[in-house]
């Protein structure tokens, strides 16, 4: 539930980004979506499933619990990344009408 609000926030974070700077904000609210989730659930089902796994089996609940959040900050940065990349580097459109 977390990691969808977090997404939710980054899809929207993007959204005003791009709609200041003139571009098609619903298409980067997209691409905020997928540069945060796809990330986020391939480092969650690739590595941090058998970690877990393993770490349940030694009752290391805690540690558990840290790894199993580890692919939110994995989907941050790729998101925080692309937006420096990409999108923070768009020109403002200077015809734009405020």
């Amino acid at each position: 539930m977390f990691s969808g609000l977090i997404s939710i926030a980054v899809a929207f974070w993007f959204y005003r980004t791009a709609n200041a700077k003139s571009a098609p904000a619903l298409q980067w609210a997209g691409v905020g979506f997928i540069t945060y989730l796809l990330p986020n659930l391939i480092w969650t089902f690739t590595l941090t499933k058998p970690l877990v796994k393993s770490l349940h089996t030694q009752n290391a609940g805690f540690s558990a619990t840290l790894v199993s959040h580890s692919g939110i900050l994995v989907g941050v940065t790729v998101a925080v990344f692309v937006w420096y990349a990409v999108l923070d580097k768009l020109k403002t459109d200077p015809r734009r009408e405020e």
